[in-house]
């Protein structure tokens, strides 16, 4: 059964604008409680939530609270200690999934673009530095950023914050894109790959989940689509087995890049403008946050399902699919690789870093008006 063209979201248009950014005075830190059994926050001195500081999925806060914990209903206790920086600059969480890093985390350090702050960095995050080495990924970007993981500051328990200031995210899920993320990812990238090796790599290479033991979804049977791909000269790959440096140079060599849907196609945020990428997906429709992705980097894209794909028993994953015609699969794949690699490099992308030059001295002028008590 051959493989079909999926539905694509319209989204709207790439911001050009810088994300807001609030001063927040006499802030409440709350980390995740299990005791409370429910996520992190930040809350001004009204006892209301920072909506810059909320995680959103489309128009759903999807990491943190936005209610006043019930049990301080009488008000904050007078034994939560004060922290002991004046100020600090709120990242928000740290999610340690490679997915939810790069598009949920990550988009709040934007103004790490433009040089170190000097207020420390605050996120909820792990408070022992040993804790962040399972996730390399994580370690390899803050390091291009110039951060260790010891310069985000965490807390283990509440914090009373003299002033928090808390920058928006310049890119949020399902909703909308600032063309200063991909500023950002693209200075991350840089140094993973020479100029003169963009598109250098004619061969084609699948990014496949066949071994991993668990994780969000994957295909059943996708070992008998690598198969076919292998044998037709395609370099099935392994994402958790790449460092991100790898991932990053992988996407700016090859002229096509496929696998199945999943967030390692994240990776060409940090890659150059106009990556060529054929996704199998499970279902029809695609989520909007691809999209996004897309359009920021000015990639072509095909998003490829198979009728007749069923839901297998999930095992170690948040759902499985079972692929009706693997055989086909692979061969309609290969076609739509072959189209890709011959066709014209796509448009630049939102910017494709074109604003980088002169966009620090703006910025600098606008921490200066906003932040001139407290300057990052």
């Amino acid at each position: 059964m051959s493989l079909r063209d999926c539905r694509t979201p319209r989204i709207p248009p790439i911001r050009r604008d810088l994300p807001a950014v609030r001063m927040v005075e006499n802030a409440l830190y709350l980390p995740h409680s299990e005791a409370r059994g429910r996520p992190s926050a930040l809350f001004d001195d009204a006892r209301r939530f920072v909506p810059e500081s909320v995680d959103y999925r489309g128009i759903v806060p999807s990491w943190q609270r936005t209610d006043w914990p019930r049990d301080w209903a009488g008000g904050l206790p007078a034994d939560v200690p004060e922290a002991p920086e004046e100020a600090y600059l709120f990242l928000g969480g740290a999610h340690l999934h490679y997915g939810h890093f790069l598009v949920t985390t990550l988009p709040r350090f934007w103004p790490l673009l433009y040089g170190r702050p000097a207020a420390p960095i605050l996120c909820y995050a792990p408070t022992d530095p040993a804790l962040w080495q399972p996730y390399r990924f994580a370690v390899d970007i803050l390091s291009r950023l110039g951060l260790d993981v010891r310069d985000i500051h965490a807390f283990e328990g509440p914090r009373r914050l003299r002033r928090a200031i808390v920058p928006a995210p310049a890119f949020q899920e399902e909703a909308f894109g600032h063309a200063v993320f991909r500023d950002l990812c693209l200075a991350i990238g840089a140094g993973c790959y020479a100029p003169d090796e963009v598109d250098a790599d004619d061969r084609p290479a699948y990014l496949a989940k066949t071994r991993l033991a668990g994780g969000v979804r994957r295909f059943a049977n996708e070992d008998e689509v690598t198969e076919i791909l292998a044998r037709e000269g395609v370099e099935i790959l392994h994402p958790e087995a790449m460092s991100f440096a790898e991932q990053v140079r992988l996407f700016a060599r090859r002229r096509v890049v496929a696998g199945s849907l999943g967030s390692a196609l994240h990776t060409t945020l940090f890659a150059p403008p106009g990556r060529r990428v054929a996704a199998l997906s499970p279902g029809r429709t695609i989520n909007p946050t691809f999209r996004l992705v897309d359009v920021l980097c000015g990639n072509a894209v095909s998003y490829l399902h198979q009728p007749g794909t069923a839901e297998a028993a999930p095992g170690a994953f948040g759902s499985q699919q079972h692929l009706a015609d693997p055989r086909a699969a692979a061969e309609d794949l290969l076609r739509r690789m072959e189209r890709m690699a011959a066709a014209p490099v796509p448009g630049g992308g939102a910017g494709a870093g074109s604003r980088l030059a002169g966009a620090g001295s703006r910025l600098a002028g606008a921490w200066s008006r906003l932040f001139g008590r407290a300057p990052l």
